[in-house]
């Protein structure tokens, strides 16, 4: 008996020997699932599988709750498990979401590009003062429509120059109108980013203090922040 027990344990060696190498397929499988699921693409196939998984096992576990009289109390453990279930594959609806947005985000950004290339012909330089109160930086509500205007063109052509240029009258002392100045010209750029312009868009900004030649006087026009926008690319037939 004892020989046979030895012959068998050998014959176990043997064909353990003999038997093929299971790492190697191992190996390839894992690496095969990790490739599946890299990047942002993986990411995606990912949590729509689990949105869809869990959304299933929670309309399912709904199913056989309605099933059931109302009365009953058996079916506490199934409904919070279907509840979170639900609640995940609402959050892998949004992470799939997420990761769609990131996979098509460069290729909206390339598409803009090529698009903003084509200008309009006749479309020129677009210019707007904006007006300020004596002593101030804060942009009057009056003035918001202009701000808004330009970022709408900013928006049709996002590969544009941009000049931003801040004044003030003759009132006060110069040296605190040129820092004035530079702080009326930051706020438009604060107020044109708020309406989501691309940045794309190369902007110069400078605060140039009391106006120059003429237009060195306490006149209200001179309270001003001036928006130059000239669109770069191409121009094409309207």
């Amino acid at each position: 008996m004892r020989a046979y027990s030895l012959m068998a344990v050998g014959a176990m060696f043997v064909a353990a020997a003999c038997a093929p190498q299971r790492e190697p397929d191992l190996s390839t499988i894992q690496s095969n699932y990790d490739t599946v699921h890299e990047g942002d693409f993986g990411a995606l196939l990912h949590h729509m599988y689990q949105a869809e998984k869990k959304a299933e096992y929670a309309e399912d576990a709904k199913a056989q709750i309605d099933a059931q009289p109302a009365y009953l109390f058996t079916d506490w453990p199934l409904r919070q498990s279907a509840v979170q279930a639900s609640a995940e594959a609402v959050e892998h609806r949004k992470e799939a979401e997420a990761a769609l947005n990131r996979f098509l985000d460069p290729l909206r950004a390339r598409i803009a590009y090529l698009e903003s290339l084509h200008v309009p012909q006749g479309t020129g330089v677009v210019t707007q003062d904006i007006l300020f109160d004596t002593g101030s930086d804060r942009i009057p509500q009056t003035e918001i429509g202009k701000i808004e205007q330009v970022a709408k063109f900013l928006t049709d052509y996002p590969i544009s120059a941009v000049t931003i240029t801040g004044y003030t009258d003759t009132q006060g002392d110069a040296a605190a109108n040129k820092d004035l100045s530079r702080r009326r010209a930051a706020a438009v750029v604060e107020a044109l980013r708020g309406f989501g312009v691309p940045l794309a868009s190369t902007v110069a900004v400078e605060g140039m203090g009391e106006a120059e030649g003429p237009d060195n006087t306490a006149e209200a026009a001179n309270r001003r922040v001036t928006i130059m926008v000239e669109a770069h690319g191409k121009h094409v037939g309207s």
